[in-house]
């Protein structure tokens, strides 16, 4: 009783630990964050073209300058219209699970002077966004984003950490009712070996084992040992006997089976309990004493 209190104490601890975690880690995302930068700025890029309705021409492959700044340009010319980019790149950001501070550039592919930027941050009254309605002609324009917050553990919505936590009790209980069930379970289990006075009889690995003696046995040694420890003191026939172990395999030779009696009689010469006693003109007997 003393044992499953302790255990139950351990379990709730457990799960409260696991709800602090839940509630306070989130999830890293620095492993993937290059990838869903240039996922989020390539779904950007194409949305500018479309409003510009073009429809045909290549966003170009995203440029990773370093860890935080990302660049993305385009096959042909397009107009930017700064409400309209402020607006669809904070959206593909957002879409990606991206940091919210971060700073976007027009840059002129041929001068590399900055056309346009604005900045955007985690206190949106700080936000810097100028020359809102003056949209920039169309031109050879290349994107670059440069993000001001490190990608960090990102929390978990409140639904996952509920679901987190349902699913670690239920674990956590589960784990215990099956360590329970399974000291339930030692008290009465069967022994895998079978004993035949001082000897123990593995069936399944062909042997017998007296102390720190272990014989080996033949398969037909051990299937004629099997049949006599099921019925010990009991008359076996013999045409019993040659049926289970010779007939199925199709071979038969006269005086195979004395032959196999007498091996296995020595094999129990250790114990004076077991003795293998031939009843005449009917079969044999295992007696254990």
């Amino acid at each position: 009783m003393m044992k499953q209190r302790k255990s139950l104490i351990l379990l709730s601890f457990a799960i409260l630990i696991s709800f602090a975690l839940l509630g306070y880690i989130g999830i890293d995302e620095n492993d993937n964050f290059s990838e869903r930068v240039k996922i989020a700025l390539r779904d950007s890029g194409n949305r500018l073209l479309l409003s510009n309705n073009d429809s045909i021409s290549l966003v170009l492959p995203v440029v990773e300058l370093d860890g935080n700044s990302f660049e993305v340009s385009f096959q042909k010319k397009l107009s930017v219209v700064p409400d309209s980019l402020v607006k669809i790149v904070a959206q593909s950001l957002e879409a990606s699970n991206l940091p919210n501070s971060y700073i976007v550039e027009v840059i002129h592919r041929d001068s590399g002077e900055v056309s346009y930027s604005y900045e955007i941050k985690k206190d949106v009254e700080k936000n810097i966004i100028p020359c809102i309605g003056r949209n920039l002609p169309s031109d050879n324009y290349k994107i670059k984003i440069l993000f001001t917050q490190q990608p960090s553990a990102l929390p978990l919505d409140t639904n996952y950490s509920l679901m987190s936590l349902v699913a670690i009790g239920f674990l956590g209980f589960g784990l215990l009712y099956w360590k329970k069930g399974k000291s339930n379970t030692s008290e009465v289990e069967i022994p895998r070996f079978r004993k035949i006075g001082s000897y123990e009889f593995h069936k399944e690995q062909n042997k017998l084992v007296k102390g720190n003696i272990t014989i080996e046995l033949t398969s037909k040694e051990c299937q004629l040992i099997a049949i006599f420890s099921e019925k010990p003191n009991q008359i076996i026939k013999r045409e019993l006997l040659l049926k289970e172990v010779w007939e199925d395999n199709g071979v038969f030779v006269g005086r195979s089976l004395d032959t196999f009696i007498s091996k296995i009689r020595k094999k129990f010469k250790h114990d004076d309990s077991v003795n293998l006693v031939n009843v005449h003109g009917v079969g044999y007997r295992l007696e254990i004493s």
